[in-house]
């Protein structure tokens, strides 16, 4: 039997359609559920993840690791919610056998960009406070905390601890009086502030 030109086309485009829906079942079929609903996974590296130090993609990463170990975080807002919370921190902390300040800063850090700040900005601000940490709660830098601080104060507490890092991720680091202040701004605009004290 001949087909004309129409109907090859349509046998064509049929045939095709048919093989890409079994490429994609086969796909699918392959690859484990929780890795086609997150797009990138990291290589985590403990040794830094854990440390106060800078690192790019921390927030990703440490989500990442909650996942391995059974704790079903999907973004920054869940962490921050979860960890927020003194009595999840501790249970966390116990679960994994590791320091709940660990569990604290990767919630600061998710606070604090609720507003216009990069994960880098996060990490500068907050390591550059430790400085003036709360002896009773532990809390260093949240929104609470940025929404009352000096602008002025906080750029030179950044200088000052980015004087002498070597690593080029902070040697090329820059930051205005204007950016902090902007910030500062941001934070007391937020109606959100999830560490302030219970009224």
């Amino acid at each position: 039997m001949l087909f004309n030109y129409t109907q090859q086309l349509i046998r064509s485009v049929a045939t095709f359609l048919i093989f890409l829906c079994l490429l994609i079942f086969l796909f699918e079929k392959t690859i484990p559920p929780n890795q086609i609903a997150s797009t990138q996974y990291y290589e985590i590296d403990t040794t830094t993840l854990f440390q106060k130090k800078v690192i790019t993609n921390r927030l990703p990463q440490f989500i990442q690791y909650l996942q391995e170990n059974n704790i079903p975080i999907q973004n920054k807002t869940e962490l921050l919610f979860l960890l927020s919370n003194p009595n999840s921190r501790k249970q966390i902390a116990i679960q994994l056998d590791m320091n709940a300040n660990v569990l604290l800063l990767h919630a600061e850090i998710a606070d604090l960009m609720q507003i216009e700040m990069t994960e880098i900005d996060a990490q500068i601000l907050h390591f550059s406070q430790r400085n003036y940490q709360n002896p009773f709660t532990g809390e260093t830098l949240n929104l609470q905390h940025l929404a009352e601080a000096d602008a002025e104060r906080i750029l030179q507490d950044i200088g000052g601890w980015l004087a002498g890092k070597e690593e080029e991720l902070l040697e090329k680091y820059k930051i205005s009086l204007e950016e902090v202040e902007s910030w500062i701004s941001q934070a007391n605009a937020h109606s959100f502030k999830i560490f302030a004290p219970i009224p």
